[in-house]
């Protein structure tokens, strides 16, 4: 057993808990349109960060690498051993919105097909900070 903080939410939870500006919520509902745009199939989660990289290993294990510039270098759950600047194209990526605690904050992924988005969610359960924190 390990730990587990993940929180199931939505991007209006995070428009409502975060203070940001009237522009700055035009430019970030403009990029989140783009990225649904190619992944239309969206997760909000609230997650620690060693839960979002252990979220990531399953995703990258499930549906392959993540699209856009890999970050796996910094990540507890390395999917992906390259070291240097690269970058994948897959069917699946996430953008990271905001801390609110911690090493904690809102991170949602996208999918390109309902039915990754469908088993990521029925695989929530499992979300948890990984065998690096055994309880």
């Amino acid at each position: 057993m390990s730990i587990r903080t993940v929180v199931t939410s939505s991007f209006d939870d995070y428009l409502a808990e975060e203070a940001i500006s009237l522009e700055q919520r035009a430019v970030e509902n403009a990029e989140r349109s783009e990225r649904l745009r190619r992944f239309p199939h969206a997760v909000m989660l609230k997650v620690a960060y060693p839960e979002l990289d252990f979220a990531d290993r399953w995703c990258w294990q499930n549906f392959g690498p993540r699209d856009g510039e890999c970050m796996q270098r910094y990540s507890e759950y390395r999917a992906c051993e390259r070291t240097e600047v690269h970058s994948h194209v897959g069917k699946w990526t996430w953008h990271w919105w905001a801390k609110t605690d911690y090493d904690f904050g809102f991170n949602e992924w996208y999918f390109a097909e309902s039915a990754d988005r469908e088993l990521f969610i029925s695989n929530l359960e499992n979300v948890n900070w990984g065998e690096h924190y055994p309880k």
